[in-house]
Order: structure tokens, then sequence, then C-alpha cells
């Protein structure tokens, strides 16, 4: 069995935690859905390199470890570096959750005459059991809408690392794509970031604002 994506990430969407932070894939359907179910919140940093999602995640929770930071990715991405899934099991930060949207192909770039390309994990290859030997504290295989519904209830209400693997039909996007870019995604979610957390990340440096305080004439 598997879910239909834009299903399925309308679900997680409506039980998103309100103070939540989330790292999505820019690549393809995911993020134009995502973006929809979410009516572009800022709280979402969509991130157009495949193989780092997960792993920026990662350094966003230790960076901010009181609050809680959701991940979303695709198989295609995850398998492009694995080495993301040994630093999230040696890091173990216990306010991530990693959702990835696992259909078993590259829909977004591996097109052929053929039609899709299949990825690893339409043979014998399983990203939770992957994620489990890294040192990952909980990982789940979901196959079925009430498993998902069960796993987002049990990754919001605890504080562990979690990776859960949803097994997701391939299919077009339902809805139109995004027309931003990752540049504009980038400071609309660092500035959501610093007016949430009440710090200081990008623009001009603090003591820099107080030399031109100090200028005279």
């Amino acid at each position: 069995m598997a879910l239909d994506r834009y299903e399925w990430l309308g679900r997680l969407a409506n039980r998103l935690p309100e103070d939540c932070l989330v790292m999505s894939t820019y690549i393809g359907a995911v993020s134009f859905e995502w973006a929809h179910h979410t009516e572009e919140h800022h709280r979402t940093a969509h991130l157009g390199q495949m193989g780092d999602v997960i792993g920026m995640a990662v350094g966003l929770a230790l960076a901010l470890p009181h609050r809680r930071i959701v991940c979303l990715d695709g198989d295609g991405s995850v398998l492009m570096e694995l080495g993301q899934l040994v630093a999230m099991g040696e890091q173990q930060p216990d306010n991530l959750v990693v959702f990835v949207v696992d259909n078993g192909v590259y829909e977004s770039i591996g097109w052929s005459r053929q039609g899709r390309r299949p990825t690893a994990t339409a043979g014998h290859v399983n990203l939770a059991a992957i994620a489990a030997g890294c040192g990952v504290p909980y990982t789940v295989d979901v196959t079925a809408e009430d498993e998902l519904d069960a796993e987002i209830e049990l990754a919001f209400s605890r504080n562990v690392c979690s990776f859960i693997n949803v097994r997701t039909r391939p299919g077009h996007s339902h809805v139109r794509p995004r027309r931003t870019d990752g540049i504009e995604d980038k400071y609309r979610f660092v500035r959501y970031v610093e007016r949430l957390e009440g710090i200081w990340i990008t623009g001009v440096p603090p003591q820099d604002i107080a030399l031109m305080k100090d200028r005279k004439g």
C-alpha cells in the first residue's frame, strides 16, 4: 500500500505545532503542495539542493533545541547523501522529526522515454532501516493512513529524534508550481526566525550600527 502525497501532506499540515519550524525540499511537488497546504507560511524554509535537507534540519535543531523542527524530504534526495542519516543518528536531536515522501521514483528530475526512473527504494532498499542502522532512535516505514495519523500524533506528543518514511504513490502535483525562488525563501524564513527568537542573524552587524550612531557630523 501507498498514500497519496497531496492528501497526506495536508494531514500533516493540519497537525503541525504552531510554534515549530519546517525545512522542506524545494524539489518538485513536495514543495508546491506543502506551500499550498500551509498558505506559504514563513515558518518553512524551502531548500533547493538535493541531499542536504536533513543535514540542514539537524543543524537547525541543534541551534534551537527548545523548538520543534520538522523536516520534509524525498527518497531521491535522501539517497543522494546518506551521510545525513549518519549525522542525524550521531547527534540525535530530540526536537527533530523527519518525514520522507518515498514514492520510489525520481519524479521531478528523472524522466526518460520509458517514464519515471525508479529510485533504489522501488526495490529492496528501506530508508527507515538505514536510518535505524545509523543510530536514529525512532524509525518507521508507513504504508497506510491510520498508521500515518498515529505516527504524527506520536511525533508531536514526545521528544524523540524520529525518522518517518511514508510510502507514497507517484503522481503529478495537484497544484501549480511555486513562483518564489530559493533566495526569496531563504530571507523570508530567516526574518521569521529572527522575529520568533528575538535574535540577529543577517544584515548590518550590531557593532557597525553602534559605530554609525557614534558618528559625528
